[in-house]
């Protein structure tokens, strides 16, 4: 079926290609034959000087219009105009004027030396004049373009952040619905209820810790990354809270390494070891255990063991959708699932103290 679907698309992504080729090919041929209004006497045209020209402008045009484009893009790459405005300016100028001169006085050179057969110390008379005029056209073309793609890079900008926002509450409330279910109340206060009974000093701890994970969920609801010890710090409490209803069914390993000072999306990791918790057996014949390692790539990995539970606690199944739109907001690299027969894995990019989208 895939297969059928692709090679239905192929002939309509022939044929879009096709369709820009020619619109390409058609504005060179008339922003040629334009540019000459001002370099040729209007008693000296004729149909051979219009095809003349306009075969010059595909010759000379259609290098510098794929050359432009790709200068552009990676420009877009490297300098984004919504982030470094000032600075993708004078190099996007500078880079394509010294491209397009280059361009345009070989083409020039080579077309009057080999075409026209003019001696090459005629050329720079001939030459010079008619760059002025490229350039005046060039540097209009510039500024309308860019233009319109700052403003283009703007929308989206906003549209992401939007989408941002959302998929952030979305994961904020998810975990905080998470924590204030009854199910999830309901055993806190059972084994709180078992260790005032038993262990007052431990009860202590464990209303303490409840208290901090309410605090940093509530607390991260500006906070677009965190560094990874704090989330570490908010997922040990988590654990602390866990751990005392299921013991030593449920275990934790950690190997932050040099990672810490790394960004993580915030609640992400401890919406990771819900889900695991959520998802699989817990009982002292089939132990659930979770490892979070950073690998030198720069990215988190949960890993789980895998015994799904028959029926579930209540999911909505849209932590990970939500998880993996926030990724998307700050990088290219994926948000990456992965299950096997006995294990399932997450492995999350992490960022740097300045990520950028």
């Amino acid at each position: 079926m895939q297969n059928c679907n692709l090679q239905a698309m192929h002939p309509a992504k022939i044929k879009r290609l096709l369709l820009t080729f020619l619109k390409d090919i058609l504005i060179l041929v008339v922003l040629g034959n334009l540019l000459s209004l001002f370099i040729i006497r209007w008693d000296a045209w004729s149909f051979s000087v219009v095809l003349t020209n306009s075969l010059f402008s595909l010759l000379i045009g259609f290098p510098a219009m794929v050359g432009m484009r790709y200068i552009s893009a990676v420009l877009e790459r490297k300098l984004p105009w919504l982030e470094f405005p000032v600075k993708r300016l004078v190099y996007q100028v500078l880079s394509l004027t010294l491209f397009s001169a280059l361009l345009i006085f070989i083409g020039f050179s080579v077309w009057l030396q080999i075409i026209l057969g003019i001696n090459w110390q005629e050329i720079p008379g001939i030459v010079l004049p008619s760059l002025k005029v490229v350039y005046s056209f060039l540097f209009l073309s510039l500024l309308a373009g860019n233009a319109v793609l700052f403003f283009k890079n703007w929308k989206k900008a906003t549209l992401q952040q939007e989408e941002l926002k959302r998929a952030h509450l979305a994961l904020q409330y998810q975990s905080l619905k998470d924590q204030i279910r009854p199910h999830f109340l309901f055993n806190s206060l059972s084994s709180l209820v078992n260790l005032i009974n038993s262990d007052t000093g431990k009860a202590t701890e464990f209303v303490q810790k409840l208290s901090d994970v309410y605090r940093y969920v509530l607390a991260m609801n500006d906070s677009e990354l965190v560094p990874l010890a704090d989330e570490l710090k908010f997922l040990d409490n988590y654990m602390y809270l866990q751990q005392i209803r299921f013991g030593e069914k449920l275990r934790l390993k950690v190997h932050a390494g040099n990672g810490r000072d790394r960004l993580v999306i915030p609640l992400s990791l401890q919406m990771l070891v819900e889900n695991a918790i959520k998802h699989n057996e817990i009982t002292e014949e089939h132990p659930l255990d979770i490892q979070i390692v950073f690998e030198p790539a720069g990215r988190l990995m949960v890993r789980n063991t895998l015994r799904k539970k028959e029926v579930l606690e209540g999911s909505t199944g849209t932590g990970l959708e939500n998880l993996r739109k926030r990724v998307a907001f700050f990088t290219d690299d994926p948000l990456l699932v992965r299950e096997d027969k006995d294990a399932f894995t997450v492995s999350v990019p992490t960022f740097s103290n300045r990520p950028g989208p």
